[in-house]
């Protein structure tokens, strides 16, 4: 009788292996027809520092739509400071960082901010709802847009856009959403006066 890993050991570690794999892998999902914001920090400065408000371009016009399948732009929330993450539900960092944006909303979600979460699943909203009831997230909306109407950069990307509609952060990669550093970068775009820049 041959020795040898038992077929549940092999699995496991061929599935810890895809896993690794894709969560490194890169995807291309967002153009950038903007230009990305100058002094975004370097790995000593903090991940999550707006930059001035007058060199903050103006945000990319995306397109996405709600649960009902409603088209909406980022130009309908004007006047909020919003969070914009494109996400998917097969992409390891992305689910990682869900239940985070999720505290964020309930926490500082309402009038003057939104997190606007838009997953590019083929299988559109219904996939979506599906994975929150899951995952037990209620506070974020169902937001979908097409992975091909944003080819260029990784998933997840987030862009912390001001009240004013400028870019003020742009990041790759899953963060802690709910952590203090997060929450301190929201309130102080929260706390801007209109008009800046």
């Amino acid at each position: 009788m041959k020795s040898g890993p038992s077929a549940p050991t092999v699995t496991l570690a061929v599935l810890a292996l895809l896993l690794a794999a894709a969560a490194g892998v890169a995807v291309a999902v967002l153009g950038t027809s903007y230009t990305e914001p100058p002094g975004n920090p370097s790995p000593s400065e903090p991940l999550i520092a707006a930059v001035a408000p007058a060199k903050r371009p103006p945000a990319p016009a995306l397109a996405f739509t709600d649960a009902a399948g409603r088209r909406l732009g980022l130009g309908q929330f004007r006047g909020k400071v919003v969070l914009v993450n494109l996400w998917a539900t097969w992409c390891p960092p992305c689910v990682a960082e869900m239940p985070s944006l999720n505290r964020l909303q309930t926490e500082l979600g309402g009038e003057r901010f939104q997190v606007l979460a838009v997953s590019l699943d083929k299988g559109g909203a219904a996939i979506v709802r599906r994975w929150y009831e899951h995952a037990g997230l209620q506070a974020l909306p169902i937001y979908n847009a097409h992975a091909a109407d944003f080819p260029g950069a990784l998933l997840p990307t987030s862009l912390l856009i001001d009240g004013e509609g400028r870019v003020a952060w742009r990041g790759e990669g899953a963060f802690d959403w709910s952590g203090a550093e997060a929450t301190a970068a929201v309130r102080a775009l929260l706390a801007e006066p209109s008009g800046q820049g």
